[in-house]
């Protein structure tokens, strides 16, 4: 994106959940993803889970012939062309479409948007039978679906924070782009985008609270991360 002044067009930033079921209570400060709901495997905590399969990683990862080099991915792909993505505000009274998702949003979608079968692995000669569900459908916490406009934008440059301009119908703005980059949980991609993994920890879920703080969230509370990036005016 090319304006300086990007911000996403509602102040009440709608919040997306990284579970794969309801499961159990909070697990206590593990920060371990043995006891979180992304193990998938036979010894996962959710209802949905594998019914053979006893390796926690291999739902996600593969040490030979991954499908994405970095960081080894081995589950299928979403073949999804076109998300329905949020509006940005771009300049003082223009939106424009978020960007498609990429990057590591893309490995996020290939369980999270219903579209790919959970036990779909790169060199599985067929899919890893699951309990609970073999996909995550409609109605299914953790379903996010191909229409991603009722949440926060993904894939986008975060640009310079504009701390000057008060304009009357903007309510929250950018912090630079330096304090951004400074803050060690909440990370941007290496081309300096926010992806699903900005604001998740696809590994760690010490701080889920029901109701209150979503799952695979990095920091305690929803207004710590929100604030890292956004400043309100």
């Amino acid at each position: 994106m090319t304006s300086r002044r990007m911000v996403v067009r509602s102040a009440g930033l709608a919040l997306t959940c990284f579970a794969f079921a309801a499961g159990p209570p909070a697990i206590a400060d593990t920060g371990e993803v043995a006891a979180s709901l992304h193990n998938l495997s036979v010894s996962g905590p959710g209802e949905v889970r594998a019914l053979n399969e006893t390796e926690p990683c291999k739902f996600c990862h593969i040490p030979h012939n991954a499908i994405v080099p970095e960081p080894l991915w081995g589950h299928a792909l979403s073949e999804v062309k076109q998300y329905d993505t949020p509006m940005l505000r771009a300049g003082k009274d223009g939106f424009v479409p978020a960007p498609q998702p990429d990057g590591s949003s893309r490995l996020c979608l290939s369980c999270h948007d219903g579209t790919v079968a959970l036990g779909e692995i790169a060199g599985e000669p067929r899919s890893i039978q699951m309990a609970g569900a073999q996909r995550l459908g409609r109605g299914r916490r953790g379903h996010l679906g191909t229409d991603l406009s009722g949440s926060h934008p993904i894939s986008f440059v975060v640009p310079d924070g504009d701390r000057g301009s008060l304009d009357s119908d903007v309510d929250i703005g950018l912090r630079p782009l330096g304090v951004i980059r400074a803050d060690e949980a909440v990370r941007l991609d290496e081309q300096g985008k926010m992806q699903c993994t900005t604001c998740h920890d696809a590994h760690a879920d010490r701080y889920y609270q029901p109701g209150r703080v979503p799952r695979f969230w990095v920091k305690p509370t929803v207004g710590e991360v929100c604030l890292t990036c956004h400043e309100l005016r």
